[in-house]
């Protein structure tokens, strides 16, 4: 062995131990935080000549969460994707919508103290297919009537202001300054004027405040409640405030099967819906989904 070949075989055992040295001492990434949730949910009852009657039903629910958070020493940025949809089928009836929503949230916070950021803001909401009134028949075509349908509506939230965060699991943000859109991008639905755009229009713009709360903790082993709170309000009709508030009470039984009770509550002056008595107007709209399925977090 010459000695140029040992020396240039110790000058690569050197380097390639510096390098090895180097990618220990460099600590992860932790800027970013990815993740998500995928969940499926079944329910089914089946009844064959049973004394105590009853109607067999079928009903399938998936849900898909998503987030990217990005921290900094001066700065955070969090954003997250929700879609969930579900249907069911009563007795012979066709399956029927149960579930349909596609929620992106992103927002931007700078900070000014230990608890508080100023923040921007956008809350964008929608649905993936028709919705229908089946009470209400088209004489024309014999199907139920539509009354929504994807980005119709659609909610668009912009908003600067604030971020109060006390608490890792709780945070409130408040925007004077806001900016609510609202959609309706199909042609017979925006000629009814439905979901508030003036008749013929496809896109109301409404100034305003707004009031957005979040809590996220674990409660105990592998229970979990989530909790957001949105309150905006026009400028132009300040007492009469859009109301959406969505809460998640979910139980990890193992690492696949998962238990969820769903309670969302929505009230908007300016939706007109048929209520039960059959009149005609504005009204608390409630959903409540309790679920049992598969679930995979990572």
């Amino acid at each position: 062995m010459t000695t140029r070949t040992l020396c240039h075989g110790l000058l690569t055992l050197i380097l390639t131990t510096l390098a090895a040295k180097a990618q220990e001492a460099t600590p992860p990434d932790t800027t970013w935080k990815t993740g998500g949730q995928v969940g499926v949910n079944f329910s089914q009852v089946a009844l064959s000549n049973w004394a105590g009657g009853g109607q067999n039903t079928l009903a399938i629910a998936g849900l898909v969460n998503l987030f990217g958070n990005m921290k900094t020493e001066v700065s955070t940025w969090d954003n997250g994707l929700e879609v969930g949809y579900g249907f069911t089928k009563l007795a012979e009836q066709d399956f029927r919508k149960s579930d349909d929503k596609v929620i992106v949230i992103s927002k931007y916070g700078y900070k000014a103290t230990d608890q508080l950021f100023y923040s921007g803001l956008l809350d964008a909401r929608t649905q993936l297919s028709d919705g229908f009134n089946y009470d209400k028949i088209d004489s024309a075509t014999g199907d139920p009537t539509v009354i929504s349908r994807f980005a119709a509506p659609a909610y668009v939230t912009l908003g600067l202001g604030a971020t109060w965060k006390p608490a890792s699991y709780f945070e409130v943000f408040l925007a004077p300054v806001s900016n609510r859109l609202i959609l309706v991008m199909d042609d017979e639905l925006s000629a009814a004027g439905a979901f508030g755009v003036d008749p013929g229009k496809k896109v109301k713009s409404e100034l305003g405040a707004l009031l957005n709360a979040t809590f996220k903790k674990e409660l105990m082993t592998n229970v979990t409640l989530s909790s957001r709170l949105n309150v905006f309000s026009a400028y132009s009709t300040f007492d009469k405030a859009v109301v959406t508030w969505e809460s998640l009470l979910g139980l990890k039984v193992n690492d696949y099967i998962t238990a969820s009770v769903a309670l969302d509550v929505l009230y908007d002056e300016k939706v007109k819906i048929t209520r039960d008595d059959k009149t005609i107007g504005p009204s608390t709209q409630i959903r409540e989904v309790l679920a049992i399925g598969f679930g995979y977090k990572f």
